[in-house]
């Protein structure tokens, strides 16, 4: 099995899980995006962002560790709040379903709380928490073991 580039997979895992919440589905009418919403984008949404991925390689194939930003945007502090605290419940400690890999752990390791303003200087609150998913990967290498046995049959 050839190794796959690990954060394309978890992405959609984590996107499907998302959506899996119908309640925050129907309260997040901005939807999910990756990195940044495009402009005009209705609030409250939701961003992920890859913030590391470091890969622990062993005899067996890799580990990945993805930390993930996850965002919402809001123009309350309460809802923006009170959103990511749906996401929280529907990622913390989830088995996610990542196409070629094994859905190791899913917890969040820190939270995120910023403001900013919008070009109309209104205020922007930014609610969420650094996503930490770890997948593995097996890397199956055909191996032989030789040995030498005795026996004496009577």
């Amino acid at each position: 099995m050839a190794l796959v580039i690990p954060w394309p997979s978890v992405r959609q895992a984590l996107i499907r899980q998302l959506r899996s919440n119908l309640v925050l589905e129907d309260q997040l009418p901005g939807e999910w995006s990756e990195g940044f919403a495009p402009k005009g984008t209705a609030f409250p949404r939701g961003i992920l962002q890859l913030h590391y991925a470091p890969a622990l390689y062993d005899w067996t194939g890799v580990v990945n560790i993805l930390g993930v930003d996850v965002l919402i945007f809001s123009k309350t502090a309460g809802e923006a709040a009170s959103l990511f605290q749906s996401a929280y419940t529907t990622l913390q400690d989830q088995r996610l379903t990542v196409t070629g890999q094994t859905s190791l752990s899913c917890r969040f390791s820190s939270s995120i709380s910023l403001q900013d303003v919008d070009a109309e200087g209104k205020p922007i609150f930014e609610v969420g928490g650094v996503l930490e998913v770890r997948v593995a990967q097996s890397n199956p290498a055909l191996m032989s073991l030789i040995f030498t046995a005795d026996s004496d049959i009577a």
